[in-house]
């Protein structure tokens, strides 16, 4: 096989389809966008992962990023729909005296946005979850939040994308081998099945991203492996109806790991909850991190933990059966901010990686931002935090 494209996109997980649904609504019909995928479409990370939608009001950089893309899912699911799009909002619950400070800290982080966020003892609580447990002290709510099933969104962004660019093409098993470049411009990239000619490339690989910057000739990217091991139980008996997380989640998620992640023995792993209701009346519960490398073995110990507290918070659970367990690697990027844009040493080669938990949140904007990026025009939000350029040196 040999084609010409005028954009090759590597990875066709949610990242990926979000950057193919995005150059399609943004450039002409008469482009051509190949997606390359080594498997099936979301049959790695996308099709391994919690589905939150989550605003993070940290700073307001990362309120820019981490809001408007929740609300293009929101638009996404008026304009394609089929991912069971599911606007929970979240309650952020707490144990100890000094969880329940944090209170205070996130309802003003969301108050300094301009956003809005309550305070709620344990009665109202208990009037938005009566599934919670009876001593739980209070909680914050933000009603932003939701809940999508990523693997369904993946196949919803590229059905979208076709309708609204019938060169679009979709290529599932169809490994990237290696890439072809005259000095400092790709101009081709070489799979399985052939080579596509093209001057414009986006590795969105998530975990697998620095392997494909080998192959194009350049040093590793710094994402690396973040195991996460999961449970679902079966349908309708979830006992929550609002996604549930521990306050503590917020350090320990998305704070920037104090572990090195190349050292995969020193890293014991840890876990906060995090549980989403489904559509299907199922419950998903996770939520555990560890560096261990590409390695999907369940660490039942760390997931026993992660069940008990969810048991803790959710006593219904402990009466749920548990269907299915397994474990999903997120790419976790080495100053905790995704990469987003072109990689300045070689002309016409773009990244969208290095969302760490945050991958399905931030795919609508990650792909928005690519596709700007690409046709010229003014992003979104300002992009210069995420640029890969401040990896080049």
């Amino acid at each position: 096989m040999s084609e010409t494209a005028d954009i090759v996109v590597i990875g066709g997980g949610v990242i990926g389809s979000s950057v193919v649904y995005h150059l399609a609504k943004l450039l002409d019909p008469s482009a051509r966008i190949v997606l390359c995928e080594r498997g099936p479409v979301a049959g790695a990370t996308s099709g391994a992962c919690m589905g939150h939608l989550m605003v993070t009001p940290d700073t307001a950089q990362d309120y820019a990023l981490t809001k408007t893309s929740v609300e293009l899912w929101a638009r996404m699911n008026e304009e394609v729909g089929g991912f069971d799009y599911n606007p929970t909002g979240a309650l952020y619950l707490a144990e100890t005296d000094e969880d329940q400070e944090m209170f205070a800290v996130l309802h003003k982080q969301f108050a300094d946005n301009g956003d809005r966020a309550d305070v709620l003892d344990n009665k109202q609580l208990r009037e938005i979850e009566p599934g919670l447990a009876a001593d739980v002290p209070g909680a914050l709510y933000y009603p932003g939040d939701g809940v999508v099933l990523p693997m369904l969104a993946c196949g919803a962004m590229l059905r979208g994308a076709r309708k609204l660019n019938p060169n679009v093409v979709v290529r599932p098993h169809c490994a990237v081998t290696g890439f072809e470049r005259e000095g400092d411009r790709v101009v081709g990239v070489v799979t399985e099945h052939g080579v596509i000619a093209t001057d414009t490339v986006i590795n969105a690989c998530g975990v697998w991203a620095p392997d494909l910057s080998e192959r194009l000739g350049e040093k590793r990217l710094p994402i690396y492996p973040r195991a996460g091991n999961l449970a679902i139980t079966g349908h309708h008996v979830s006992p929550i109806r609002t996604q549930l997380l521990e306050i503590s989640y917020l350090r320990f998620a998305h704070a920037a790991s104090e572990i090195d992640p190349t050292s995969v023995d020193s890293d014991k792993g840890g876990h906060a909850v995090n549980m989403q209701p489904q559509r299907n009346g199922g419950c998903l519960i996770g939520s555990t991190r560890q560096f261990c490398g590409m390695d999907k073995e369940i660490n039942r110990e760390l997931l026993q933990r992660s069940l008990l507290r969810a048991e803790r918070y959710a006593p219904g659970v402990a009466a749920a059966p548990i269907v299915r367990t397994w474990v999903g690697l997120r790419p976790y990027s080495i100053d905790n901010h995704p990469l987003i844009g072109p990689w300045d040493p070689v002309d016409g080669f773009y990244i969208a990686a290095g969302h760490e938990g945050l991958g399905i949140s931030m795919a609508p904007i990650t792909g928005l931002l690519i596709a700007q990026q690409i046709a010229g025009v003014e992003t979104e939000i300002d992009v210069t935090p995420y640029l890969p350029s401040r990896f080049v040196a």
